[in-house]
């Protein structure tokens, strides 16, 4: 009777294991099949948006294309290069007795956009500039970063809420240069125009937390 359980249970036992293991192996299929489509799908999502950014950075070259416009565009994204105006601008202010602070916060503001937008957001973000979707012929040398957020208009969004709150004439004048150093990275095919539009937002939030920082004494030495 023994031997004639141990026969009959065994096999009822294999095939029990057998099934429930077919059935986990169907269940992580399935799951894979999900995640596959999901993943496929986003994808999808992701191309079109790119394309329709695409198009219009088309539409803006070519709205406003001419052989003089290219170099007045070169010209103006060069001067933003590394915040190079923006720095020049802060160490005019630092050489001021009575403007001197306004130096400082703007090299706060500065430094706050390269930690907060180069080292941190375009490193998580790491999306591709458009020229790696499109054989675009580029009129500047090929960035080597990311393209989310923008730099370039980061840092000069940032410089010119500052100089807004220094003096009212002299910032509107300088928000004015930021928008053209942001349509010059349109222009020119090296960012999208959501690289630049949440640029502008940031590039201005870190331009007044920089004032706040100043102000608070944040910074114990300044």
């Amino acid at each position: 009777m023994k031997i004639f359980v141990r026969g009959t249970i065994n096999p009822m036992k294999r095939i029990i294991i057998e099934q429930g293991q077919q059935l986990k192996q169907q269940a992580i299929e399935q799951s894979q099949q999900l995640t596959m489509q999901a993943m496929n799908e986003a994808d999808k999502q992701v191309g079109r948006f790119c394309k329709f950014e695409l198009r219009n950075l088309e539409r803006l070259h070519d709205a406003i294309y001419s052989p003089a416009m290219d170099k007045i565009m070169v010209t103006i994204t060069c001067t933003g290069n590394l915040g190079l105006i923006w720095i020049l601008m802060a160490f005019v202010l630092l050489a001021s007795d009575t403007k001197k602070q306004y130096g400082y916060t703007m090299l706060i503001a500065l430094l706050l956009c390269i930690t907060i937008g180069n080292l941190i957001i375009k490193n998580i973000a790491k999306r591709n500039r458009p020229f790696f979707h499109k054989n675009y012929k580029l009129l500047i040398k090929q960035p080597w970063d990311y393209s989310f957020p923008s730099g370039h208009t980061l840092s000069s969004f940032a410089a010119a809420t500052v100089l807004l709150y220094l003096n009212e004439n002299v910032g509107i004048l300088a928000i004015g240069y930021a928008c053209l150093i942001a349509l010059s990275r349109l222009y020119l095919r090296v960012h999208f125009f959501t690289d630049v539009f949440f640029s502008m937002f940031l590039g201005t939030g870190l331009g007044i937390l920089s004032i706040k920082l100043f102000e608070t004494h944040a910074f114990g030495l300044l």
